[in-house]
């Protein structure tokens, strides 16, 4: 069997299976065709299509017509014999070798039998000949016999007790036997129709035969070489522009974008190659691009760092310095509890920015879960700012870092914009932690703004960049006079395992 393997590794091949795809379909479907012709020429042979058609153009036109006649008493046999020969044309034609000729054809209805063996008998209850067409060859007034059918006498009777037949001679001609029946006298008459199909005829039907089954195995044969041929040649320029495509792609995988799917065609392929090498050149100005939009998304984030902590914390030294230059001269343990507070906040932010310098958690985080770090930020807050706060935790889920980080910048964010612009004297913090999602609320008592007016500042746009990394939103809800609502809310996207394993760690850090 390894020896023949060689013989079936061309197939593996696109080009050679498309085209031996090809043989099959061409050789195939004229193989089916030809064997649906040679079966449909079996089944007209053996069907009573047409002679049923007959009988019923028999019932619905001559039965009635010819009734007229038979039903008198005796039955007008001149008046049938003109009504029968009325039912025949009679044509002329001229032939360079047989000169004029004059051919007659029977009309019932819609059909024309124009073959010269067709022949009308309309006979009488008693099975008498009363009148023919077209030919006047039997003896009018006897009883008409059935010459060449075997069964034809029995067909006769069955006529004549009211039952229509039709018989097939061995000769291929055929018989059809109608009755003609009277309301009141019942079969007044026995139409019979006989004549010859000619393709039945076998100096006809043997030729037809024999040429569809001699040419059945070559015909086919020079079809599915013929497709092999023309297949072979629509596969291989296919699969050459799916090579083309091929290599650019193998090109492009290895970095080399220069190399482009050549393939100005407009079809399917064409439109691919095409998509295909714009997709390459963005993906390349992508990667030039890389390094650059990193270093801006790190710009940005040490950005938000330093306005979210230190800033925060050095406008606060600043505030602190004012106000003990201001009691100075009037109250020295005032100003000099000012400036051991401004000392604190200087060493704070000194601490925040060595932890934006290590890229560690920040300072407030450190050692503590966010709820213990909010509450000890807030009591500070509260104590610097001279703005009654309430912390309020609900539920103990431990957290992501990158969760616990963003969501204290934000009410680090939260709270320094209630400090600088609300002029509120309360502010309330509110955290709600649960299995799937945890939602921080910042809210103040102070004097609110529009947030559709467009002038938020870039604390606002800090806080929702912050939720927005972590798949979170931030919602904020203010009107003029009313206060302000900060709400985050993020999903928790740590599985059970990762839980238990940051609740057990929590008390190590």
């Amino acid at each position: 069997m390894a020896r023949l393997s060689w013989l079936f590794t061309p197939f593996r091949r696109l080009q050679w299976r498309l085209t031996f795809s090809y043989t099959l379909v061409s050789a195939g479907a004229l193989f089916v065709v030809e064997l649906l012709l040679f079966a449909l020429v079996l089944y007209l042979i053996g069907s009573d299509i047409l002679s049923n058609l007959m009988v019923q153009a028999m019932q619905n036109e001559l039965a009635p017509a010819a009734r007229i006649y038979l039903a008198q008493t005796p039955p007008d046999v001149d008046g049938l014999q003109a009504w029968a020969d009325s039912l025949i044309d009679t044509q002329t034609q001229f032939s360079p070798s047989a000169g004029v000729q004059e051919t007659t054809s029977l009309r019932l209805a819609q059909l024309r039998l124009n073959d010269a063996e067709q022949q009308l008998y309309v006979l009488g209850p008693d099975l008498t000949l009363l009148a023919q067409t077209p030919e006047r060859a039997a003896a009018v007034g006897e009883v008409w016999q059935a010459v060449g059918f075997a069964s034809g006498t029995a067909v006769l009777q069955e006529a004549r007790a009211g039952y229509q037949g039709m018989i097939r001679g061995d000769d291929g001609a055929q018989l059809i036997a109608l009755p003609v029946l009277h309301e009141e006298s019942g079969v007044v008459g026995v139409l019979v129709l006989v004549f010859r199909i000619p393709i039945w005829r076998e100096e006809i039907l043997t030729p037809i035969l024999q040429s569809i089954a001699a040419s059945l195995i070559p015909i086919t044969v020079a079809t599915g070489l013929i497709g092999a041929l023309f297949g072979f040649l629509t596969a291989r320029g296919l699969t050459r522009r799916i090579g083309q495509i091929t290599a650019a792609a193998d090109a492009w995988s290895q970095g080399d974008f220069s190399v482009v799917a050549r393939d100005d065609s407009g079809d399917e392929l064409g439109h691919l190659s095409r998509r295909l090498n714009r997709m390459a050149e963005q993906l390349q100005n992508l990667l030039e691009t890389r390094q650059e939009l990193a270093a801006v998304e790190e710009r940005n984030r040490l950005a938000r760092d330093l306005h979210d902590s230190v800033k925060q914390q050095v406008f606060a030294t600043a505030m602190q310095i004012g106000a003990a230059h201001a009691l100075l001269d009037q109250d020295v343990t005032a100003a000099r509890a000012s400036l051991v507070e401004a000392e604190k906040l200087a060493g704070q932010a000194q601490q925040e920015l060595t932890g934006l310098i290590q890229e560690l958690r920040p300072a407030a985080l450190a050692g503590k879960g966010l709820a213990e770090a909010l509450r000890d930020f807030v009591a500070d807050w509260s104590r610097r700012t001279n703005i009654a706060a309430d912390v309020r935790i609900q539920g103990a889920q431990p957290l992501p870092l990158p969760l616990e980080q963003a969501l204290f910048r934000v009410a680090q964010e939260a709270l320094a914009n209630v400090a600088r612009h609300s002029m509120a004297d309360t502010a309330v913090l509110h955290l709600t932690l649960t299995l799937d999602d945890v939602t921080l609320t910042v809210q103040d008592n102070g004097c609110g703004f529009d947030p559709t007016d467009g002038r938020g500042g870039v604390g606002l746009l800090s806080m929702q960049e912050r939720m927005a990394v972590i798949n979170g939103r931030l919602d904020i809800h203010s009107r003029p006079g009313q206060g302000t609502t900060i709400i985050a809310f993020t999903p928790i996207h740590t599985s059970q395992p990762e839980k238990e394993f940051m609740s057990m760690t929590r008390h190590y850090v």
